[in-house]
C-alpha cells in the first residue's frame, strides 16, 4: 500500500501524520531531533514547570477535537481568569489593559486625545487602488486608523509578545489578515469586529479560552507521536529530495549512516531556512523562501519567592512597548499565575522574552549577562528583589517566521510548488499563522491536499 513521507515531528508533521493514518494511508515521519514536537518542549527541574517555546492553546473547534480524540481532555487545564488581565508598560510602569468600555474611560494607559482618536475609527476611509500600489505595513495600517499611540502602546507591544516582530515590517495583510478584511468589507475594524463576533458560526458547544495541560504542553505532541508509535524515526535528518514518476526518494543521515526512502507523497513542515538547504530539484524559483527572516529569542525563565516579587501577578503577564526604551525585554509572562503546578508552594515562575526583531543582537549574548539584563527589568517593572531560586535559559537562534512587507511571494513559491509537484505539500507556521493551532491547521490541510489530490491513489 502506498505511504507518505513527512519530514518533521512538529505539531503540523504530527497532526498530519495523525490525519492521514486515520485515513489508513500508511506514513513514515523523519526527524532530526530525538523528540517530537518541534519547538513545543516542557522543562521539569527543582519543582519549576518551564514552556521553552509556546506557552498557551487557545481553543478552536478544531484543537478541541483533536483533544477529544487524544483522549487528553482530563489532562487539559484552563488558564485562570485572571489571565484577561495584561498589562503594558508605560511611563516606566505597568499599567493594565482595558477590557471593558469603562476601563478604557479610566486607564492611564492612553492619553484623552488617543481615546478620542480611537473611537473615530469607523469615520476614517478605507484604503483604496488609489492611495498607491504600495504593501502596507502593520505600522502604516495602525496610524492610519487607530492613530500613533494605539500603534505604540498596543499594536507594537503585542506584536512583539507574538511574533517579536516589529511593525513597521510587518505586513498588515500577511500578519493580520483579518484586520485588513474587514476594512475591505465593513469599511471600519470597529463594525468588522461588531459583525463577526455575532455572526461567526462559532461552534457553542467548543469552550472558549487559553488551556494547557497538567504536565504541559508538551503533552499534545507526545500523544501525537505515541498514536503513530514507530511510523516516527527520530535522529534522521533529511539532506535530499528528489520527485520521479512513481513518487519521491528522500535521503537522509541516520545513526546507522545514510539511507534513503521511497514514498509516493511527501509533506514538508521544516523552517524554511532548513528547506533552503535541502537539495531539492525543481524547476521552481525558491529564491523568496530564503529570504523570510527568523529573527533569535532567548526564553529566561526565573523562579522567585512569592515574598521577593512586590507586584500582584494578576493577570497573563506584561509587555514593553519599544518605545520604553530604557527596558531591554519583550515582554514576562506570569506563568505560575496562569496555570497550577508551575511553581513549588511559595514560589512564582516568570517567563521572560529578549532579542526577536527589535533587537537581535541582544538575544545572541551569554546567558549570564542576558540574566543580568533581566534581572534589572523586572526589579524595576515588577518589584522583584534579590536572585532567582531557579532559573533556565532557551535559545532559539531561528525563532518565528516574519510576514513582512511582500510576504505573498513566499505564499506564491510554496503555492508553485505543489502546482509544479501535486504529490508535495507544505504544513508550519510559516503558511498561514505563527500559532500552535495555525501550524496544526496547516498539518490537516497538507493531509488533506493530498488525499484530495488522489495521492496516494
Amino acid at each position: 500500500m502506498r505511504r507518505i513521507g513527512i519530514i518533521g515531528a512538529g505539531i503540523a508533521g504530527l497532526t498530519a501524520a495523525y490525519h492521514l493514518r486515520k485515513h489508513d494511508v500508511p506514513v513514515v515521519v523523519l526527524e532530526a531531533r530525538d523528540r517530537p514536537g518541534g519547538v513545543i518542549r516542557t522543562d521539569r527541574a527543582d519543582g519549576f514547570q518551564v514552556e521553552a517555546g509556546p506557552n498557551t492553546l487557545r481553543s478552536t473547534p478544531f484543537l478541541h477535537r483533536l483533544v477529544q480524540d487524544l483522549s487528553l481532555e482530563s489532562e487539559r487545564v484552563w488558564a485562570d481568569d485572571r489571565s484577561a488581565r495584561r498589562y503594558v508598560v508605560r511611563n516606566e510602569e505597568p499599567v493594565q489593559l482595558p477590557t471593558s468600555l469603562r476601563d478604557f474611560v479610566t486607564t492611564d494607559l492612553l492619553s484623552t486625545s488617543a481615546k478620542v482618536r480611537l473611537l473615530a475609527e469607523p469615520f476614517v476611509g478605507a484604503r483604496t487602488d488609489a492611495d498607491g500600489p504600495a504593501e502596507e505595513s502593520l505600522a502604516a495600517f495602525t496610524r492610519r486608523r487607530l492613530g500613533p499611540e494605539v500603534l505604540d502602546y498596543a499594536v507594537a507591544p503585542f506584536v512583539g509578545g507574538v511574533y517579536a516582530g516589529d511593525p513597521e515590517q510587518l505586513s498588515a495583510r500577511h500578519s493580520f489578515e483579518r484586520l485588513v478584511e474587514w476594512e475591505q468589507e465593513y469599511g471600519s475594524l470597529f463594525w468588522g469586529a461588531l459583525r463577526s463576533g455575532t455572526g461567526d458560526g462559532a461552534d457553542a458547544e467548543v469552550p472558549s479560552g487559553l488551556f494547557s495541560f497538567e504536565d504541559g504542553l508538551c503533552t499534545l505532541p507526545r500523544a501525537l507521536a505515541d498514536a503513530l508509535g514507530d511510523a516516527i524515526e527520530y535522529g534522521t535528518t533529511v539532506t535530499a529530495l528528489r520527485s520521479h514518476d512513481d513518487g519521491w526518494e528522500i535521503k537522509a543521515d541516520t545513526a546507522d549512516g545514510p539511507a534513503a526512502y521511497e514514498v509516493d507523497g511527501l509533506i514538508s513542515t521544516v523552517p524554511l531556512p532548513a528547506l533552503g538547504r535541502l537539495s531539492l530539484v525543481t524547476d521552481v524559483d525558491r529564491a523568496p523562501l530564503d529570504d523570510v527572516d527568523y529573527p533569535p529569542v532567548q526564553v529566561v525563565a526565573l523562579g522567585y519567592e512569592r515574598s521577593a516579587v512586590e507586584h500582584p501577578l494578576d493577570g497573563f503577564g506584561m509587555l514593553v512597548p519599544p518605545v520604553e526604551t530604557t527596558f531591554d525585554v519583550l515582554g514576562t509572562l506570569f506563568s505560575s499565575s496562569l496555570f497550577p503546578g508551575r511553581a513549588p508552594d511559595g514560589h512564582v515562575l516568570l517567563t521572560t522574552f529578549v532579542g526577536g526583531a527589535r533587537n537581535p543582537e541582544l538575544a545572541r549574548r551569554d546567558d549570564a549577562e542576558i540574566q543580568s539584563i533581566v534581572e534589572r527589568d523586572l526589579g524595576r517593572l515588577l518589584g522583584v528583589t534579590g536572585p532567582p531560586v531557579f532559573s533556565r535559559h532557551v535559545h532559539w537562534p531561528r525563532a518565528i517566521p516574519q510576514y513582512t512587507r511582500g510576504y505573498g511571494r513566499v505564499k506564491e513559491t510554496l503555492d508553485a510548488l505543489e502546482a509544479r509537484h501535486p504529490s508535495l505539500a507544505f504544513a508550519g507556521n510559516y503558511r498561514n499563522g505563527v500559532a500552535v493551532g495555525d501550524a496544526a491547521a496547516s498539518g490537516r490541510a497538507a493531509a488533506e491536499r493530498l488525499l484530495e489530490t488522489g495521492i496516494p491513489a
